[in-house]
């Protein structure tokens, strides 16, 4: 076996012992960073949103949330609330 592919044999070897753990290491971290910025992204945009619109804004999601729920049940025998 000549010296390149004794070297090669190595790098392949080392790779292939060391690339999953790195693969991993990297995944946890762009997780973790992920994570970080959507929480920054978040507190920036509860910064920019003033109070009162904030207060809009959630009671029109409220809204839209209650009006799924009465669209998704049904009325039967004209008895709100018994689901079929």
């Amino acid at each position: 076996m000549s010296l390149k592919d004794s070297l090669i044999s190595r790098i392949r070897q080392v790779s292939d012992d060391w690339v999953p753990g790195v693969k991993s290491s990297l995944a946890d971290r762009m997780e973790h960073i992920r994570t970080r910025m959507d929480a920054l992204n978040c507190s920036l945009a509860s910064k920019a949103l003033p109070e009162g619109r904030r207060e809009r804004v959630r009671d029109l999601v409220l809204d839209q949330k209650a009006m799924l729920a009465a669209g998704s049940r049904k009325v039967v025998g004209g008895h709100r609330g018994r689901k079929v």
